[in-house]
């Protein structure tokens, strides 16, 4: 797949409204942006610890609210790295506030009488950190259905908490990221930032050729996570986790690195230095580097070439650059 399709976004006629958390981030951000093109009577409602963009000046499709949804400190989310760092607060950040945000719905849906077909529709981004143990690591290839659930970090832990908290809810019917520099090899050289690479010493160090790393174009992305909104119940079997695994490509650190002095030349390359940190590798050896999407696929989510794919999101964030200096 080149291009994500949008021909299969089809809300159910009962949702007028959504709310988008964490809005202020790139991916809230493409989301809302994405929405309020293809669905021109939905009403949006995002919020973050900081107010979001407004994308609309018509207040009645776009409200933008500034709110933290975490009790215990004004963060804008605990990503894998903080988790470790702070147990408390990732719990807070990562747990407690998804927790009262299912317990919102449900009451509302109680309140409404929304019931059956009409029920909240409610869409929980999670993370590959819920894996673990020794069928997880960079060079393995993971069948969702054939591996238990052993993550080796607590954020991966609270994710897991938080997909079985939205899979009973739904069954009763209502950034330090470790993983950062997979983005940042990327992001940073292509503005003239120096990055720093913490999973191998140098461009002769193996972990470049070994580390698997699963990643996706952020068109795609977000074309699949608004599909998850749109998509009937029926894909669902009754009794089967209701937890997906977005579609992904598995490439090695020196793949993004070939893509980025492919796409930004010898002067981007050159901004990438190398310092293992041994917090950070230990964080990303727990992860597995592919996984199998065979399911997901056949219930309409969509998954970039492998050929192509990494290079065409490098292009769309050089496109998503130059549309920012217009």
């Amino acid at each position: 797949m080149s291009v994500p399709t949008y021909d299969a976004l089809k809300l159910p006629s009962h949702v007028k409204t959504i709310l988008i958390t964490g809005a202020g981030g790139f991916v809230g951000q493409k989301l809302t942006e994405l929405l309020l093109e293809r669905f021109p009577s939905l009403r949006i409602i995002t919020t973050d610890i900081i107010e979001p963009p407004t994308f609309t000046s018509d207040k009645s499709r776009l409200r933008v609210v500034k709110a933290d949804l975490g009790d215990a400190s004004q963060l804008n989310g605990i990503m894998s790295g903080g988790s470790e760092a702070n147990f408390e607060l990732g719990y807070a950040v990562n747990v407690d506030s998804h927790v009262a945000l299912l317990e919102a719905a449900h009451a509302h849906a109680k309140a409404t009488g929304q019931e059956g077909a009409t029920k909240p529709v409610y869409v929980f981004v999670s993370s590959l950190a819920i894996y673990g143990g020794p069928k997880c690591r960079p060079q393995d290839f993971v069948v969702p259905d054939e591996t238990p659930l052993l993550p080796g970090t607590s954020y991966g832990v609270e994710k897991n908490i938080i997909e079985l908290y939205a899979y009973d809810y739904g069954r009763k019917a209502p950034s330090t990221a470790a993983s950062s520099f997979m983005s940042g090899v990327i992001r940073e050289p292509l503005q003239g930032i120096p990055t720093v690479v913490p999973i191998a010493s140098g461009l002769d160090d193996d972990m470049l050729d070994t580390m698997g790393c699963y990643v996706t174009r952020f068109k795609t992305v977000i074309r699949n996570i608004a599909y998850a909104i749109c998509m009937p119940e029926s894909k669902f079997k009754k009794g089967e986790s209701r937890s997906i695994n977005l579609p992904g490509i598995k490439v090695t650190p020196r793949q993004m690195l070939q893509a980025l002095e492919e796409h930004g030349g010898p002067e981007a390359l050159k901004l990438v230095s190398f310092k293992v940190d041994s917090a950070v590798l230990a964080i990303c050896e727990t992860w597995a580097g592919d996984y199998d999407s065979t399911l997901f696929q056949s219930m309409g989510f969509e998954v970039d070439d492998k050929a192509t794919g990494y290079g065409l999101a490098v292009q769309d964030f050089k496109q998503e650059l130059a549309a920012a200096k217009k």
